[in-house]
C-alpha cells in the first residue's frame, strides 16, 4: 500500500509540473526548435555524463574502505543499476538497488554499504551548497532562491550531525529505539536492530577525516564538470551565454530531482529547467542577443499580432523574456538535456543488470 502511495504521489507531482511547464505553448515553437538544434554536441555530453559515473565509482570506493576494499571495476556497475533504477522506478528506489547489487556481488552487508550511499549525497548536496554560494558572489540570486539554499544547508548541517551521533552512540540509541519499539513482534525487532546496527558500522568513514578531505574533492570536481557538461546541449541550441549560466542550470535540476516525482524525474527536471531560464533571461546571463532559432521563430510569430496564423505565437504569449530565450525553446532545451542524461544511464545500466544476472523486481521487494 506505502509503496503504490508513494508512486501515485510522485506521478501527480511530475503531472503538475508536466502541466505548469507546457502551459500556454504551441507544440509546434517546441518541435520547431528541436528540429533546429545540431544533436552533434550531445555526445560529448553524453560521454561526460559517463565519466561521472566513473567519478562517482571512484569517490565511493573511498566511502567503502571501513567496509572493504573493492575495485572500481566492482563498483561502476553497481553505480550505473543503481542510477538506472532511479530512471525506472519510482521513489528514488536506485540507492537501495546499488547497495543491494554490491551487496549481493560482494556478501557485504547492505545496510552497512547503504550507510556509505547516504553519506555520499550528503557530499554531493554539501558541494552543490559550495557551488551555490559561491555563484551567488557573481549572481544576485531572487531571496527564494537564497532562502532555499539556507534551508538546505541547515538540513544537510542536521543530517551530518545526527549520522555522526548515530556512529558515537549508535548502541545506545538503537537500544532506547528498540525499548520504544517493544511492542513489535521479536522478529520484526530484531530484523530492525540489525539493521540498524550495521548501518551505524557503515557511518565508521567519519573516523577519517583524510578520506572525508579526498571525497570532498572528488564531490567538488564530479559537480564542476557535470555543469560544465550542460554548455555543449547550450551550444545544440545556439546558445553561447556566459558560463556561470551552466552553474545555474545545474541548481536548478539539482534542486528539482529532489522533489518526488515519476520515474526518470519526468515533470521536475523540465520545470526545473524553464525556472533556470527565467531566472537567467531576469538576470541577462542569456545575453541581449536572439538564438538562430529564435530570430527565424521571430520572423513567423509577428503575423500573429495582425490576427494571422503564426507557428510561433506561443513564444510572445507566454515567453520568459523577449530579449532572452522563450518558453517553447527552453522546453526543447528540457528535452534535449534530459535524453542526453537518460538514455547512456538507462541503457548502460540496464546492460550491466543483464551481465550481472539480477532482476529489478527482486531487488526491489
Amino acid at each position: 500500500m506505502k509503496k503504490w502511495f508513494n508512486v501515485a504521489i510522485g506521478i501527480a507531482v511530475s503531472a503538475f509540473f508536466i502541466y505548469l511547464s507546457f502551459r500556454r505553448v504551441q507544440p509546434a515553437e517546441i518541435l520547431y526548435s528541436l528540429k533546429k538544434a545540431d544533436y552533434i554536441w550531445i555526445f560529448p555530453n553524453m560521454a561526460i555524463v559517463i565519466l561521472t559515473m566513473i567519478i562517482r565509482s571512484v569517490r565511493w570506493r573511498y566511502l567503502l574502505q571501513n567496509i572493504k576494499q573493492f575495485g572500481i571495476k566492482r563498483l561502476f556497475p553497481s553505480v550505473m543499476i543503481g542510477f538506472m533504477a532511479n530512471n525506472v522506478l519510482p521513489a528514488r528506489l536506485g540507492e537501495f538497488i546499488r547497495a543491494y547489487s554490491l551487496g549481493i556481488k560482494s556478501g557485504e552487508s547492505r545496510s552497512s554499504i547503504f550507510a556509505t550511499v547516504v553519506i555520499e549525497r550528503i557530499f554531493d548536496s554539501l558541494a552543490l551548497l559550495a557551488i551555490f554560494w559561491l555563484v551567488i558572489m557573481f549572481v544576485p540570486f531572487p531571496p527564494a532562491v537564497k532562502k532555499f539554499g539556507v534551508i538546505t544547508l541547515a538540513f544537510n548541517i542536521f543530517l551530518i550531525l545526527f549520522l555522526i551521533f548515530l556512529k558515537q552512540k549508535g548502541k545506545k540509541f538503537i537500544g532506547g529505539l528498540m525499548s520504544f519499539l517493544s511492542f513489535l513482534p521479536a522478529r520484526l525487532s530484531e530484523r530492525i536492530s540489525h539493521i540498524l546496527t550495521n548501518f551505524s558500522e557503515g557511518l565508521s568513514i567519519f573516523n577519517r577525516t583524510g578520506i572525508l578531505g579526498i571525497v570532498t574533492l572528488w564531490s567538488v570536481i564530479l559537480w564542476i564538470i557535470t555543469a560544465l557538461s550542460n554548455y555543449f546541449i547550450f551550444m545544440a541550441f545556439g546558445m553561447y551565454p556566459n558560463v556561470v549560466a551552466s552553474f545555474i542550470l545545474l541548481l536548478f535540476v539539482a534542486a528539482g530531482v529532489m522533489l518526488p516525482s515519476a520515474p526518470g524525474f519526468v515533470g521536475v527536471f523540465q520545470a526545473a529547467v524553464v525556472g533556470a531560464f527565467i531566472v537567467m533571461n531576469q538576470l541577462g546571463i542569456m545575453g541581449y542577443h536572439l538564438s538562430p532559432s529564435r530570430i527565424e521563430m521571430t520572423s513567423i510569430s509577428i503575423p500573429a499580432f495582425f490576427d494571422m496564423p503564426a507557428m510561433g505565437v506561443g513564444q510572445y504569449i507566454d515567453s520568459l523574456g523577449l530579449s532572452g530565450i522563450s518558453k517553447g525553446e527552453a522546453l526543447s532545451f528540457s528535452i534535449i538535456l534530459w535524453l542526453s542524461q537518460y538514455l547512456p544511464v538507462t541503457l548502460l545500466g540496464l546492460y550491466y543488470l543483464k551481465k550481472e544476472h539480477l532482476s529489478l523486481k527482486k531487488m526491489e521487494i
